[in-house]
């Protein structure tokens, strides 16, 4: 008797992401997500078009469980920096996907890109431009970080905390 499992895009959602957090995007494939399903590869194109929409399914949890907790990391800037740095560190492997990679807009669930935006440009005192200027800023500073690209003796909390009073000062100077 074959054992049939029970495979969905939730089922596929669930395996890419722990294939890309243990492993990275790289060891993302169709015949890998497959495998981890226990399933033939054809199997999945009965459930997605292709790899481009499993990397969708994967940005768009990834983009919400960032949301989700960056709702949750308190309402001052330093909450919410520090928030960032520290979901980036702890899913290393997802960070790239979620925010370096090209965004797959056409496979998100709708109005999730947008409601993210807006509690990051809400955190930027307001204004779309500044959030902009403050993504780059924690965004360069976090690959910095994720790839050892700083000096072994570099203080990276003091660094951080550099970042933090600059962006509290030019929010607390924008609202005068």
């Amino acid at each position: 008797m074959a054992i049939h499992k029970k495979i969905n895009r939730e089922a596929i959602r669930i395996a890419a992401i722990r294939i890309v957090e243990e492993h990275g995007v790289a060891s993302l494939s169709m015949r890998t997500l497959a495998t981890e399903l226990g399933i033939k590869a054809p199997t999945l194109y009965d459930h997605v078009k292709n790899r481009d929409e499993v990397i969708a399914l994967v940005q768009s949890a990834g983009l919400a469980n960032f949301g989700a907790g960056f709702a949750q990391a308190g309402t001052s800037t330093r909450d919410k920096i520090l928030f960032y740095r520290r979901w980036a560190v702890t899913h290393r492997n997802l960070y790239p996907v979620v925010f370096q990679q090209h965004l797959h807009r056409e496979h998100l669930e709708v109005s999730l890109e947008a409601q993210v935006l807006s509690q990051v440009v809400e955190a930027a005192g307001g204004s779309h431009i500044q959030a902009r200027v403050f993504w780059a800023q924690l965004h360069g500073l976090v690959d910095l970080e994720l790839h050892n690209r700083l000096p072994v003796d570099a203080d990276l909390d003091a660094t951080w905390e550099q970042v933090i009073a600059q962006m509290e000062t030019a929010i607390e100077s924008a609202s005068h």
